[in-house]
C-alpha cells in the first residue's frame, strides 16, 4: 500500500539460552514500551502470528546498538524474532526490524497525540493471544494512513474507533433510524421505544450519529464539528466501548486530543 523506507535491523544477545527455546518470526505493533531494569524494557505488542503479548527486550538503549528505542514508539510497525519458553511468562526477543517507516508519528505532535490515543485504546481492547490477521491488518493499515494522512485530522480518532467496532463485534447497525426513534448503546439498534437503561441517544443525538456512523478513512476530513460536538461525539462513542468492553477504563491521552481539536 505504500513504499517501504530503507529498513533497520537490530540484533539483540541472548540471555540464559536454552535448548528448549522455539523461535517465532511475526510482525508487530508497538502498543508501549515500558523499562523493565538498565538494561532492558518491556515491549507490549500486538503481533500478526501471537495476538497481544509483551516480551523482554535487551540492550536496546546501548550505543553499539544504535538506540533502537528511537523507533520503538507508540504504533511503529515492527518484525521481531523471539525466543519463546513455553515455562516463561516474559521471552526474549532476539532480532527486531523497522518494518515500515512511521517517523511521522513521532515528530508531528498532531500525529503523536493521535498515536498515542489509538495505542491507549488498543491496550484495553486487545487481550488475548488468539492470532487476527484481519485486525491486525486494519489496525496496521490505519496506522500507515496516519502516517501519511496530509488531510485535517480532527476526526482520525473516531473513525478509527468506528471502524474498530467492526472487528470487536459490536459495531452499530447502518439501518435508517425512524423519525422518533432512539439508539441503544446496549443492544446496538434503532429503537421507537425509549429503553429501560440510561444507556440510550434520545431522538436528535440518534440523528446526528446515524450519519457520524458514515465516517471512514476517505471521509472523515468533511466532517465539521464545534468543539463541543467533537468533544462529546468521542464521549459517547467511549462510553459505548465502555458498556461492550469489560473493564474499559479511563484513557488519559483524550484529554490532551480534546485540547488538541479545540
Amino acid at each position: 500500500m505504500f513504499g517501504h523506507q530503507r529498513n533497520r535491523t537490530v540484533l539483540f544477545p541472548l540471555y540464559r539460552y536454552s535448548i528448549n527455546i522455539m523461535q517465532q518470526k511475526t510482525d508487530a505493533i508497538v502498543l508501549k514500551l515500558q523499562k523493565f531494569k538498565d538494561n532492558a524494557s518491556i515491549l507490549h505488542l500486538y503481533t500478526r502470528e501471537l495476538g497481544r503479548t509483551s516480551l523482554i527486550l535487551y540492550g536496546a538503549q546501548s550505543k553499539k546498538k544504535g538506540n533502537a528505542i528511537a523507533y520503538l514508539h507508540p504504533l511503529s510497525i515492527i518484525s521481531i524474532d523471539v525466543n519463546i519458553r513455553n515455562n516463561k511468562e516474559l521471552n526474549v526477543i532476539h532480532e527486531v526490524k523497522e518494518e515500515d517507516s512511521t517517523m511521522d508519528l513521532l515528530f508531528n505532535p498532531i500525529k503523536s497525540a493521535i498515536a498515542f490515543f489509538i495505542a491507549e485504546v488498543l491496550l484495553q481492547v486487545l487481550r488475548t493471544n488468539e492470532r487476527d490477521s484481519l485486525l491486525f491488518d486494519f489496525i496496521r493499515n490505519s496506522i500507515l494512513i496516519l502516517n501519511h494522512e496530509t488531510k485535517k485530522l480532527g476526526n482520525f480518532h473516531i473513525a478509527f474507533l468506528l471502524r474498530l467496532s467492526r472487528f470487536l463485534g459490536f459495531q452499530p447497525t447502518f439501518e435508517n433510524p425512524l423519525s422518533n426513534s432512539f439508539f441503544d448503546l446496549k443492544q446496538v439498534e434503532f429503537t421507537s421505544r425509549q429503553p429501560t437503561h440510561p444507556h440510550f441517544l434520545q431522538f436528535d443525538d440518534t440523528k446526528k450519529m446515524f450519519l457520524i456512523l458514515r465516517m471512514n478513512y476517505r471521509n472523515f476530513h468533511l466532517f465539521q464539528f464545534t468543539k463541543a460536538e467533537r468533544s462529546e461525539v468521542i464521549d459517547k462513542i467511549l462510553e459505548y466501548y465502555k458498556i461492550h468492553i469489560q473493564n474499559f477504563g479511563t484513557l488519559k491521552s483524550i484529554y490532551v486530543l480534546k485540547e488538541l481539536f479545540e
